[in-house]
């Protein structure tokens, strides 16, 4: 064999930038507990291991998922529309056999009615993410939260945030869960 072996580097495409601001600049989580996406862990003064420790809602839970089914790809979609998908995400998690809280994802015109599905996986949350067209997903293990990326392009490749079923590509972007004052 004359050609030496070169691994290609993986990199899944870059989110498109407004909705990149969109999805750092807004607020997730249960009415009683919102947080946003943060870049540096702040020390909650009650907590001894402020790491390990998730969100009030999600203690003793080893991961959890945000995921909704409202406006597909990204695009706005009618009241009754988002709410038919909903309910059809509701049947599907439940049949699945998890039982979601009620949470809400955004602000103003773009809040959304979605599900935290605790001690679901991460393929679990890409699974349901893709099924329900979501551009992206919440993935959690204590206070430390991925914004997982979701793809349409059907490459096989053998690194970084891959649905290994379906060869689907992802990008995983790390942050700390900051609670927001209610």
């Amino acid at each position: 064999m004359s050609e030496e072996f070169r691994p290609i580097k993986f990199l899944a495409p870059e989110p498109d930038q407004t909705l990149r601001a969109a999805f750092l600049g807004t607020t997730y989580g249960p009415v009683w507990h919102r947080f946003h996406l943060g870049t540096v862990l702040l020390s909650r003064p009650e907590d001894e291991y402020s790491e390990e420790l998730g969100p009030e809602w999600a203690i003793g839970l080893r991961s959890w998922v945000i995921v909704t089914a409202w406006n597909p790809h990204g695009q706005a979609q009618s009241e009754w529309a988002n709410a038919e998908a909903h309910q059809r995400l509701l049947a599907r998690v439940s049949r699945a056999g998890m039982v979601p809280t009620l949470a809400l994802n955004g602000d103003g015109e773009w809040r959304e009615t979605a599900l935290i599905l605790p001690g679901a996986s991460l393929r679990d949350g890409i699974r349901l993410g893709r099924e329900f067209a979501q551009v992206a997903v919440l993935y959690g293990v204590g206070r430390r939260v991925a914004l997982v990326w979701l793809s349409v392009d059907r490459r096989k490749v053998d690194r970084g945030g891959v649905d290994r079923r379906s060869g689907e590509r992802c990008r995983v972007e790390r942050f700390w869960v900051q609670d927001t004052p209610l």
